[in-house]
């Protein structure tokens, strides 16, 4: 197969990936504090760590691109619900959940009562308390104040507990609201952002930027398929004339 061929193709898997992530940025920008992804290109750079290094051009047309991603951490716009279990972090922070496969940390204050009156996140997972333990309410008034503390009925029975990183690279995002660390929780520390009671973070997803983006991936798509249609036909045609002759 022609030289930097398979790079070709390579950048074409690479922008369709990247369209996948920005597609299932604009499938949540209505999911609660939805943080959107951003991709970026890097090389895969097969020849490191062995004996026998490329040549400098053989190395740049032979390389294969990828993409990682990077979460955006900037806040969303806030959005009034006057529920008094909405709840919106102003600030760097995280609520702490308790799910089945272990710790979680969340952005989306839409909480609510289970059947046996714990205080959960919208997926159903127990929200923590700094009392290391699920927040358990009873019948009666509910209010959270702006430092996370839990009333029922002007009675406080627990306060958020709610957690900042130095490095957000720390964590992974899973699903569209859920986070988990990278590593070991010691990373964690107590945030002091303010909780607001009666709304919500928004996703921070700008949905006329990513139309731009889309817009751009499409052309770039559509450049690469143009290249690799030349280079195997066009070129190879000529190529196989001139040999004939």
């Amino acid at each position: 197969m022609n030289s930097g061929i398979y790079t070709a193709y390579s950048g074409l898997k690479a922008q369709s990936d990247a369209l996948e992530v920005l597609s299932n940025n604009l499938a949540n920008i209505n999911t609660t504090a939805f943080k959107e992804e951003n991709a970026f290109y890097t090389y895969l750079k097969d020849s490191e760590g062995t004996a026998q290094q490329p040549a400098d051009l053989n190395s740049a047309i032979n390389q294969s691109i990828r993409i990682d991603t990077a979460v955006n951490s900037e806040i969303g716009s806030m959005n009034a619900t006057s529920r008094d279990l909405d709840i919106a972090i102003e600030g760097k922070g995280f609520l702490v959940v308790n799910t089945p496969r272990g710790v979680r940390y969340t952005r989306n204050g839409s909480l609510n009562l289970n059947a046996q009156s714990v205080l959960v996140a919208s997926d159903g997972s127990p929200v923590m308390g700094v009392s290391g333990k699920p927040i358990t309410l009873g019948p009666g008034k509910i209010s959270i104040g702006e430092n996370g503390e839990v009333f029922l009925d002007k009675n406080q029975i627990d306060q958020l507990k709610v957690v900042s990183f130095d490095d957000l690279s720390a964590l992974k995002k899973e699903g569209n609201s859920l986070f988990i660390s990278r590593g070991d929780r010691s990373l964690e520390k107590n945030s002091d952002a303010k909780i607001k009671s009666g709304y919500l973070e928004q996703s921070n997803v700008n949905p006329v930027s990513s139309i731009v983006r889309m817009v751009e991936i499409m052309r770039n798509f559509e450049a690469i398929q143009k290249s690799i249609n030349l280079i195997m036909n066009d070129i190879n045609t000529k190529a196989i004339e001139k040999l004939g002759q």
